[in-house]
C-alpha cells in the first residue's frame, strides 16, 4: 500500500488492509487469545507481558512480532499515521 492509497482509505479499511499484508499487525482479540493460550501452555511469563501491554495502551490493532516472545511489546496502532512505517 502506498501512502495515497493510505489517504483514501478509512482508518479502519486500512489497518484491515495492512494487516492482511503484514504479520506484525495484529487485534487486541488476537492478543487476547495468544495470551490464554500462553497460561494454557504453562508460559506465564509470556503472558502477563501481552496482557500488561495491552491493559497499559488499549486498542483495536496492534503492531507486534509473535516469534519475538517477551522481547517485543504489543504498540498499539490507534491512527493512520501509525501505519504509514508499514507502507510500500
Amino acid at each position: 500500500m502506498t501512502k495515497k492509497e493510505l489517504n483514501k482509505l478509512s482508518f479502519e479499511d486500512a489497518v484491515e488492509k495492512l494487516e492482511q499484508e503484514k504479520d506484525q499487525i495484529t487485534t487486541y482479540d488476537c492478543l487476547k487469545d495468544f495470551a490464554i493460550k500462553s497460561i494454557n501452555e504453562d508460559m506465564l511469563f509470556l503472558a502477563i507481558h501481552i496482557l500488561q501491554a495491552i491493559d497499559n495502551n488499549t486498542a483495536d490493532y496492534y503492531d507486534y512480532d509473535y516469534c519475538m516472545g517477551t522481547l517485543d511489546t504489543p504498540t498499539p496502532i490507534k491512527t493512520k499515521e501509525d501505519l504509514e512505517d508499514y507502507l510500500d
